[in-house]
């Protein structure tokens, strides 16, 4: 088991990964692509939930017993043919189930657009509440044969082939925005979000992958917990931690995962510059987040 860096990921996805497991990683992911790719991605991520060390880190009894396929608290679901409801409601009872090994159960399910719709529904019912101690990721090379209902229940991550816009190109767009939210300025904010709306929706996801890596770093900052993943953002980050608490930084973490979606249903360029104007800024100054 060789880590994320072994893996042949994008930058800005592997950091917007890595990033998500330092900070809070959601309990519903679909990780869109290539099956193998996938598959690899979806282990590693599982690995990194059940490390002892949260890495992972390839040489704790859970990190051996994953690269085994044989952790009792990684359940993996990989069916030929329609996946029926029969196989969900064996998904939703398993995760009633305690962990054997630790705190956590990972449930990685393949080919989830198999799942006829009486599937999909059972699934989504343990999606919506899932217990705390679970999580899902939902591999998938078709996310439109996926009820709309799943898909806004997952954060998602996009797997190549999709051509990579180099962090270099995309930094000058995003720290002018990291500024102006340090800042406390809603009208700096939005000429810093008016700045990518000429950015593709690949460049888009791209951008807030690094948006949230520079939040986490902020978060790191703040709690004085290792160095920076964006150093040439160092200055940005640390006003960031200085200004704003860290619950707030992790809350405009999510809202970048919420974003990311929004971007990959193809949102008007318009309506996100109001996100990561108003609603961030809301989010940060005036809203629960504070």
């Amino acid at each position: 088991m060789t880590g994320f860096e072994g893996l042949g990921l994008p930058a800005s996805l592997r950091r917007s990964i890595e990033g998500a497991l330092a900070v809070r990683f959601p309990q519903s992911v679909l990780l869109i692509g290539p099956e193998g790719p996938a598959q690899a991605l979806g282990r590693m991520i599982a690995a990194a939930l059940l490390c002892t060390h949260g890495k992972p880190c390839g040489e704790c009894a859970s990190c051996r017993k994953v690269e085994r396929q044989i952790h009792p608290d990684l359940i993996e679901l990989d069916e030929e043919g329609e996946i029926k409801v029969d196989t969900a409601r064996r998904i939703r009872s398993e995760a009633l189930v305690l962990p054997n090994d630790g705190a956590r159960k990972v449930f990685l399910l393949a080919h989830v657009e198999r799942m006829n719709p009486a599937a999909q529904n059972a699934l989504l019912k343990v999606l919506e509440e899932p217990p705390k101690y679970c999580f899902f990721l939902l591999l998938t090379v078709q996310p439109d044969r996926i009820l709309e209902t799943i898909l806004s229940r997952c954060t998602r991550y996009q797997l190549p082939p999709e051509e990579e816009t180099p962090d270099g190109e995309l930094i000058p767009l995003l720290a002018p925005w990291l500024r102006a939210l340090a800042e406390g300025s809603e009208a700096g904010m939005m000429r810093a979000a008016i700045g990518i709306e000429k950015l593709s929706r690949p460049q888009v996801r791209a951008w807030l992958a690094l948006l949230q890596t520079a939040l986490r770093d902020a978060v790191f900052a703040a709690g004085s917990l290792g160095p920076p993943l964006l150093p040439v953002l160092s200055a940005e980050t640390a006003a960031l931690a200085a200004r704003l608490p860290v619950r707030t930084l992790t809350a405009l973490y999510e809202l970048c995962g919420t974003l990311s979606g929004r971007a990959e249903r193809n949102a008007a360029a318009a309506a996100m510059t109001c996100a990561l104007t108003a609603d961030a800024y809301c989010l940060a100054y005036l809203g629960e987040g504070r």
